[in-house]
């Protein structure tokens, strides 16, 4: 869980690991930045600072 801007992740095991398999698909532009931007956007990684009213205000995790 991120405390300051500095420890706010851009890529995860599993970023990496979504970009691999849809290039391998033939999808361009996935690298694993892109893909934990997407993962952010639909709410399974949650990366706003502790102690912030947005931690966790996408309801996704209870």
């Amino acid at each position: 869980m991120p405390r300051t801007a500095d420890e706010v992740p851009t890529r995860s095991p599993e970023s990496e690991a979504l970009a691999k398999e849809l290039k391998r698909r033939g999808f361009t532009l996935v690298g694993p930045v892109t893909m934990y931007a997407l993962m952010e956007s639909v709410g399974i990684v949650d990366t706003n600072l502790v102690g912030t009213w947005r931690r966790g205000a996408s309801g996704v995790w209870g």
